[in-house]
């Protein structure tokens, strides 16, 4: 892993050869990733509304234009970029089909049902105005199992109703958006007051098994590298 620039608001890592991590330290580590295909890149993840420079920057210093926008999940620290960023590239934008309705604007997270405590922080969030992300106009709606370029979708709901994680098989990687994160050198599953219904989550997670990782990609914290990356993150169910 080579990093490729650094400040006190973000950094820019290449993980390996064709992927590349953006990194932003505020108001919490939150990652994007550019995920080169055959007929240029991929964003995973858009980071906050106005996170969308410094993400133009790094497409224009890999020479490669932005074909596609992947959302994992509909919070605006994950989504907030997507509008600006497709108007500016034409990229067109794709997420999970239970979770187009809070990123085209037509919704709010706020009435869905979950936790007292996720409830409550999400009408909160709502009444505040930080809840809901910049409305992208065209968002196409994505099915369990579908590929997108090479990138096959997992419908891995819980911590929003339309979360999904992406798997590479070319990378044996797993993008796993909100679903897990690895912070101060520790995997982590997210059980936080974020996360919309748990007990869903905790099912979603035995999707996995079925394609073997040797590199998880979160939405939070550093790539995680292990022989078994999925046995690990399922090993702390227990």
């Amino acid at each position: 892993m080579t990093i490729l620039h650094k400040d006190i608001h973000h950094r820019v890592e290449l993980i390996e050869d064709g992927l590349w991590q953006i990194g932003f330290n505020f108001p919490t580590s939150t990652n994007c990733w550019l995920y080169q295909e055959s007929d240029g890149l991929v964003l995973v993840d858009t980071g906050n509304s106005w996170n969308h420079g410094t993400i133009l920057d790094t497409v224009e210093r890999t020479g490669q234009p932005l074909r596609k926008i992947i959302i994992t999940h509909a919070h605006p620290d994950h989504a907030g970029s997507a509008a600006a960023l497709s108007e500016a590239t034409g990229a067109t934008v794709y997420a999970h089909k239970e979770d187009v309705k809070y990123i085209n604007g037509t919704k709010s997270m706020a009435s869905l049902p979950g936790s007292i405590e996720s409830r409550l922080l999400h009408s909160t969030a709502d009444r505040i105005g930080i809840l809901n992300p910049s409305p992208v106009k065209n968002v196409l709606a994505l099915e369990d199992n579908q590929i997108v370029g090479t990138l096959h979708v997992i419908h891995t709901p819980g911590h929003t109703p339309g979360s999904i994680s992406l798997w590479s098989e070319k990378r044996k990687a797993l993008f796993v958006g909100d679903n897990a994160s690895n912070g101060w050198l520790r995997l982590r599953l997210n059980f936080s007051w974020f996360t919309l219904d748990c007990d869903r989550l905790k099912e979603s997670f035995s999707k996995y098994k079925r394609f073997p990782s040797s590199l998880l990609l979160p939405g939070h914290g550093a790539a995680y590298r292990s022989r078994d990356a999925v046995a690990d993150l399922l090993s702390l169910l227990h």
